[in-house]
């Protein structure tokens, strides 16, 4: 635990599997976010205890496939980096989907809630609207969708 609190970055190479998880609980006791790889039946313990599991796709066993969150179908580890990025980009796209489609569906409900609370009548129905918001509501949202990644 003293070796974490010296070093700002650490890097373990040619580690048994009881080091590894040994490793692993005193990274998680100092609040840190553990990734650990493994290919081999003995490290299934170490990548089931980490945060994130990452487990060799070609030379990996079934055991320690079973027992990671991500397993790496070529076993590169520049994989992990394309892997995170996308994910990235996927998250910040769906983030910007959504925010669209509620800003966007705000104006369209309040003559519901107007209609509700002050018993004004609709000026559409609800089937009109529904239709408004197929045709105008999803192009928009989907091309948030396949945006490139920002800087």
């Amino acid at each position: 635990d003293r070796l974490l609190i010296k070093h700002e970055e650490i890097v373990f190479a040619r580690t048994s599997p009881q080091q590894k998880l040994i490793i692993v609980e005193a990274f998680q006791r100092a609040g840190q976010i553990v990734a650990v790889t493994g290919d081999g039946v003995n490290d299934s313990p170490a990548l089931k205890k980490a945060d994130i599991g990452i487990a060799m796709g070609i030379s990996g066993s079934d055991v320690s496939k079973e027992a990671a969150d991500m397993i790496l179908l070529d076993d590169n580890f520049a994989s992990i980096v394309t892997g995170v990025e996308e994910g990235r980009l996927i998250f910040d796209n769906l983030k910007k989907s959504i925010a669209y489609t509620l800003t966007s569906n705000i104006p369209e409900i309040s003559p519901f809630l107007f209609f509700i609370a002050l018993s004004i009548p609709l000026p559409l129905g609800t089937v009109c609207i529904l239709f408004i918001d197929l045709g105008t509501d999803l192009w928009p949202a989907i091309s948030l969708a396949y945006e490139k990644a920002e800087s």
